[in-house]
């Protein structure tokens, strides 16, 4: 922040009071012409400086400069994985070949394995998030002699969009804020928050005796991880690790927390509606805070539930059957369950 009136009328005023009062300064002036561009100049100089100083520091540096900061350290932002899917073919004694390619809405996706007679996975051509949400029909890019019907039955992996700027800006932090040291129990949360996939994770020295590390990770969308991040992260953490540790990599085991509660809503309030929205704020504490903290709050969840748009009061509140705080084991992570909002008037 500069010490001084940096802006195009404060700098040319500083000009002017520099220059003898015996002179015409006037707007229109010889002198006033004259200093007028240079002042502009060295305010685009100033704001350019302005913005020189905030992208020297990781935590107000954009996008662009963040990467080239984090690169000096060998860290770069996760890149975007495409969701795998299983799928049912119709009949099942029909082959459909490895790299057969289909679409669902915008969405095309590619056979990579046949899991058993009519059941394969495919997985989307387009990596992210947007490849979660796909339902029902595959309309295959070619024609397949002898198909009668594919449909999607199940998400196997989520995607996940390229790791935004404010989760990089954070792990990079933490990196620079506790630095690790020779496969100590930063060295290991390190490891496993760089593979693409991983959301959170929990580490534990000492697990099973002297030597022993235990790494329990859970998804981007801090739910349980799949196997398949799991091996990954353990391919992972084997290639970096001190030699003679061993580590064991496990997933998050996933607790649901079933909400139930009596509301009265506002005039004109639709009951669907405003459960869907006290739900989805839910998904959003849970993954946010449920696993770190280790215990959903009671409290916290009637703050949440008030705070919905269309609720104006609740009674009866209770968590899994129970008006108390939801307590997690160390390797369990919270996730929304089913949610029950009985109106009354």
């Amino acid at each position: 922040m500069s010490l001084f009136d940096t802006s195009f009328s404060g700098i040319l005023q500083r000009m002017m009071d520099k220059v003898p009062a015996k002179f015409d300064k006037r707007e229109g002036s010889v002198i006033h012409d004259a200093l007028a561009p240079t002042a502009i100049e060295h305010q685009l100089l100033y704001m350019d400086m302005e913005t020189l100083e905030k992208e020297m520091f990781a935590d107000t540096a954009s996008r662009e400069y963040l990467v080239k900061r984090a690169a000096e350290r060998g860290i770069t932002p996760k890149e975007a994985t495409p969701a795998r899917w299983k799928a049912v073919f119709v009949p099942e004694q029909l082959n459909i070949p490895i790299g057969e390619r289909f679409n669902n809405d915008e969405m095309n996706l590619a056979v990579t394995a046949k899991l058993s007679p009519g059941v394969y996975e495919l997985e989307c051509e387009t990596a992210g998030a947007a490849g979660n949400a796909l339902a029902g029909y595959l309309i295959p890019m070619e024609y397949i002699n002898g198909l009668r019907s594919a449909t999607l039955t199940e998400l196997l992996d989520a995607g996940t969009d390229e790791e935004d700027t404010e989760a990089f800006r954070t792990r990079y932090l933490e990196l620079l804020r506790k630095p690790a040291a020779s496969g100590n129990a930063q060295d290991y949360y390190n490891w496993a928050m760089s593979v693409t996939g991983v959301g959170a994770a929990k580490i534990y020295p000492l697990a099973s005796g002297p030597g022993t590390v235990k790494v329990v990770i859970a998804s981007t969308e801090k739910k349980a991880a799949s196997a398949e991040l799991v091996r990954e992260t353990q391919e992972y953490i084997d290639s970096v690790r001190p030699v003679g540790a061993a580590v064991t990599v496990a997933s998050a085991a996933e607790l649901p927390v079933n909400v139930t509660a009596k509301i009265s809503i506002g005039k004109g309030e639709n009951s669907a509606s405003v459960s869907s929205k006290f739900q989805l704020a839910l998904i959003r504490y849970l993954a946010a805070n449920a696993y770190e903290a280790g215990s959903v709050n009671l409290s916290m969840i009637g703050k949440i539930l008030l705070e919905t748009e269309g609720v104006t009061d609740y009674s009866e509140l209770k968590l899994n059957g129970k008006a108390e705080n939801v307590e997690l084991t160390e390797e369990q992570i919270a996730v929304a369950g089913t949610v029950t909002l009985e109106v009354v008037t």
